[in-house]
């Protein structure tokens, strides 16, 4: 009924996606969430290990892009260092920024996978826009009020997902 939620894959962190993951599942490119995917919402700037992601992606012909629904000096600031393209205020789960991106990288819907914490933002929008999403459970509990009203109504459904176990779901 609600499949729309369901990942494709499901990890603890993107930094626990082993090297080969891209290669083996035909992904060229990676749509990533900033906040609470990949740095807490309180770091301004990558950390080491996400510059080193980038890297490795980059090195592996892999295409990436930030598609944020934080404001534009915000994800400009954190994508800068990456040298990633980036979308704000992208209003997800509205698709128009992951096909924008898309086309920009000039791929098909099934060589993208979008990378998110969350379930009514990342993973409905990956459902939405037909590609593959990864659900990553969240790098900290400091949110906003809002996000923890979002959180709580996730609860049945990341239980659901965490039964099934890490990797594909």
């Amino acid at each position: 009924m609600f499949n729309f939620l369901m990942p494709t894959y499901y990890y603890r962190t993107v930094f626990d996606l082993p090297d080969s993951f891209w290669r083996d599942n035909g992904i060229k490119g990676v749509l990533f969430d900033i906040d609470n995917t990949l740095e807490p919402y309180a770091t301004e700037l990558p950390s080491d290990r996400t510059v080193t992601l980038f890297e490795i992606l980059k090195a592996q012909g892999i295409k990436t892009a930030i598609i944020s629904n934080n404001h534009k000096e915000r994800v400009e600031r954190f994508a800068a260092p990456l040298k990633a393209e980036y979308y704000y205020e992208s209003l997800k789960p509205k698709t128009e920024n992951v096909f924008k991106a898309i086309e920009n990288m000039g791929l098909k819907r099934e060589e993208v996978v979008i990378i998110g914490d969350q379930l009514f933002t990342d993973i409905w929008c990956g459902s939405r826009a037909g590609i593959r999403s990864i659900f990553v459970e969240r790098l900290s509990d400091d949110e906003s009020a809002f996000i923890r009203f979002k959180r709580a109504i996730e609860i049945p459904f990341v239980k659901k997902i965490s039964r099934k176990g890490y990797g594909k779901i």
